[in-house]
């Protein structure tokens, strides 16, 4: 399933949808902007749908995402959605628009949406590209909204749900050659942490910051309360008397919560959708990852806690009449051993 974005419908919009619903506006475009969707520009119907519908590849960018709500000819007031991704268009864009098509069609009603054309070059809005899909509905089985979102989603890279994590398929940005570098030092031993970053401007993941002998203490103090960032822990501990050397990968993204500060929505997908790919930089180095956990704060990051997700049946065998948790509670999500 798809993750929403979150990101709102501005009054603006709210407004000039209301217009176009009793009155005589033919399309309304939208765009994101300040992390919020505002109308751009509107036009008035002229003439029928197809006389109009000729407007729209006028109005889109070579290289910008947007939405198009396009008022029908139908007696009450319904609307196709086309949605606009060029191909030159940055990733995370293209992940931002994905992720917030579903949040504008609800706040604004599902109801009054009668079809959706996803499409990456103008000639897709043209009246010969929208007769085209058309066409192509009456030849295929129909799809539900949720089979129309997943299609859409694995065919151009975008966010997918399943199992314990959120990943993206067909999202890998270039990997800087210092990240490599110091992930294969935290394999051979030489170091015991690295984090890796994102440079979000020129869309690459390059290296944080690298350290030796770090304690689980000073572990938490690496952890930014305003910047998603990812972090390879060697973790050396005993267990059953013999010494361990763990690798562990955390996924840290502030949310705003516990005295964090929320980081901008284009950045915290970028990071969520970059994580398997991260994970493959140590599966490249010749390593492998013993345990993932995801949090918000250093604060979450808790000994007794790793030791049970590295080593279950000793903490299994210690709970066995213990009390379960309330759905809800608990600080971090530890996701199973690999």
């Amino acid at each position: 399933m798809s993750h929403s974005s979150g990101i709102p419908v501005s009054p603006q919009l709210k407004e000039s949808f209301g217009t176009a619903i009793s009155g005589n506006i033919r399309l309304i475009k939208v765009q994101i902007e300040n992390e919020t969707l505002v109308p751009i520009t509107t036009k008035q119907t002229i003439g029928s749908f197809n006389d109009d519908l000729s407007q729209v590849p006028n109005l889109l960018d070579a290289g910008t995402p947007c939405y198009i709500l396009y008022k029908t000819d139908s007696e009450q007031p319904q609307f196709v959605f086309f949605f606009y991704v060029p191909s030159k268009s940055k990733v995370k864009d293209k992940m931002l628009y994905a992720s917030t098509r579903s949040n504008l069609k609800q706040q604004l009603g599902n109801n009054y949406f009668l079809d959706e054309v996803f499409g990456d070059s103008a000639s897709d809005f043209s009246v010969e590209g929208y007769q085209h899909h058309v066409e192509s509905k009456k030849t295929e089985a129909p799809l539900t909204e949720q089979e129309q979102i997943k299609r859409y989603e694995n065919e151009n890279g975008e966010i997918y749900s399943g199992g314990a994590s959120t990943y993206v398929h067909g999202v890998a940005f270039p990997v800087d050659i210092g990240a490599t570098t110091a992930v294969k030092k935290l394999a051979s031993g030489e170091i015991d942490y690295v984090q890796i970053a994102i440079d979000c401007d020129k869309e690459r993941i390059i290296t944080g910051k690298t350290e030796k002998n770090l304690s689980i203490d000073s572990l938490k103090n690496q952890i930014s309360t305003e910047e998603p960032r990812f972090h390879f822990f060697a973790y050396n501990h005993t267990f059953e008397g013999e010494k361990v050397r763990s690798l562990i990968y955390i996924f840290s993204c502030p949310d705003g919560s516990k005295g964090t500060k929320s980081a901008p929505v284009r950045m915290r997908m970028l990071y969520s959708s970059s994580k398997a790919n991260v994970a493959d930089i140590v599966k490249t180095s010749g390593s492998n990852i013993d345990a993932k956990l995801e949090i918000n704060t250093g604060d979450e990051i808790n000994e007794e806690e790793l030791l049970n997700l590295l080593h279950p049946q000793k903490a299994e065998a210690a709970k066995n009449f213990s009390k379960p948790a309330r759905p809800g509670k608990g600080g971090a999500r530890l996701i199973r051993k690999t």
